[in-house]
């Protein structure tokens, strides 16, 4: 019965994981119908795992379920909600960076290290892609707010899905040297327990990383509203 348990779980995990990728690299668009017996025949799995990976999924908010229609990608943050989700960021990120020099442990300062180690690693190498990029960002992020020992900071943050869904959305922008960099100085000023200096590099990075996102996320929702407009 546990091996049975725990194998039905490693399965749903491994599921889980293609959904997200298929979410976050576009192979599923938002907006898009996402029929379980359709998924469960192109994974070669029965619809168990397909269903259980599906109410994770729309627990983070990237599907939605409606009545008598089924799952669906969830649609395209309006560029309102982008700014709003940012709003939020810089509210609750760099308040949280200073926290997190001041109280991580040494276990969990390995761990975020060794996130943006692994994140850089692949970048050089040329072998990481845009989705899993994505999902090392928001894990290393999750990381850092984890390390404020605050559990209601933790839940905010999780509610916000904020990596996913702005990856999701944007996964035609390249992933640049210089999101490595400024997590590298947040790093850095964890490490010293530096809080000032934690609360200053989270808000450079936030800028920026709204600068980066903002640019190609006006310029995909300019260029999806011309084909309505000509016609």
């Amino acid at each position: 019965m546990g091996d049975d348990g725990a194998e039905r779980t490693s399965m749903s995990d491994r599921v889980y994981e293609r959904l997200l990728a298929m979410l976050i690299d576009g192979e599923i668009e938002p907006g898009q119908r996402i029929r379980v017996d359709a998924i469960s025949r192109q994974f070669e799995v029965s619809q168990t795992p397909v269903r259980e990976s599906l109410l994770r999924l729309e627990a983070e908010d990237l599907v939605e379920k409606k009545h008598l229609i089924g799952y669906s990608a969830t649609p395209r943050l309006s560029p309102e909600r982008f700014e709003e989700l940012f709003e939020a960021r810089f509210l609750i990120e760099p308040y949280c960076a200073g926290l997190a020099a001041a109280r991580h442990q040494r276990g969990q300062l390995e761990g975020i290290t060794g996130l943006a180690q692994e994140m850089r690693t692949g970048y050089e190498s040329g072998e990481l892609s845009y989705g899993a990029f994505a999902r090392s960002d928001a894990e290393l992020h999750r990381a850092l707010i984890d390390a404020t020992g605050n559990g209601y900071f933790s839940e905010i943050f999780a509610k916000l899905h904020a990596h996913l869904q702005l990856f999701r959305l944007l996964r035609d922008s390249s992933v640049t040297e210089d999101a490595l960099t400024e997590h590298d100085r947040i790093i850095t000023a964890i490490r010293t327990r530096d809080a000032t200096g934690a609360t200053e590099a989270m808000t450079a990075h936030l800028t920026a990383s709204r600068s980066r996102l903002r640019k190609a996320f006006n310029q995909d929702h300019r260029d999806r509203e011309e084909p309505s407009q000509a016609s």
